[in-house]
């Protein structure tokens, strides 16, 4: 049985919305006819897409996160230090670009979704 290999990985997102509600208040000041203006600006979930990203773009984007990750976390457990760092795990989320990032931090504005990486140290 042999397998084959796609050149597209689909990923299913979020579609978010913004949406902005602007009220008006008067205040206690009376300067004539003018009200002050809040702006509360939500983000709304309003359903999923799927969406097709080249598989290289996406092993691209992967390789360079995890070489990022190795390294930090290869600083933050020096040889010769008294405590040592034995797992640690991390949020990432994949847009519909393909772009990898920590959750959290953000990334290009659209639709994304998440994967949990979990670094373990090697025995020896």
């Amino acid at each position: 049985m042999s397998s084959i290999i796609p050149e597209k990985i689909g990923i299913i997102t979020s579609i978010e919305e913004e949406k902005s509600d602007k009220q008006g208040t008067r205040n206690s000041e009376d300067i004539g006819g003018t009200l002050e203006v809040s702006e509360e600006i939500t983000t709304e979930i309003s359903g999923i897409k799927r969406t097709e990203v080249e598989l290289e773009k996406l092993k691209a984007e992967m390789k360079g996160f995890i070489g990022a990750m190795r390294e930090i976390l290869d600083e933050a457990d020096p040889p010769n230090s008294q405590m040592r760092l034995e797992e640690v795990e991390l949020s990432v989320e994949v847009n519909g670009e393909g772009k990898v990032s920590l959750l959290g931090i953000g990334g290009k504005a659209g639709g994304k979704g998440a994967m949990t990486f979990k670094f373990k140290r090697k025995d020896g």
